[in-house]
């Protein structure tokens, strides 16, 4: 999360929104603790159990540890960007091509 913090929330500012979601959606005090430990500028949230996002965008991986699943999501809300493991150089591109892009 720190990478996240400056790689992209710092970088782009105001350009992009970088939100962090807890897909357990049951663990406020632990995005609280959170919180208080890193202080990022980015929003962080608790998925609702009820959506089963984090489980659809997962449901093709496979293995012990699920966490974290990226996605960049264009203007119109459309994922462009997702992967399983944290690959920044993946992530910036795809936001650059978005911010590239024209404004619809």
């Amino acid at each position: 999360m720190p990478d996240i913090e400056n790689r992209f929330a710092k970088k782009y500012g105001d350009r992009i929104a970088v939100v962090a979601l807890d897909a357990n959606g049951d663990a406020m005090d632990g995005v609280q603790k959170f919180v208080a430990n890193l202080h990022p500028t980015f929003l962080l949230g608790l998925e609702d159990p009820a959506t089963k996002t984090y489980a659809g965008l997962n449901q093709n991986f496979k293995g012990s540890n699920p966490f974290p699943v990226d996605v960049v999501v264009d203007r119109d809300g459309k994922i462009v960007y997702i992967a399983r493991e944290y690959d920044p150089d993946g992530i910036r591109a795809a936001i650059d091509a978005l911010l590239a892009s024209p404004n619809p």
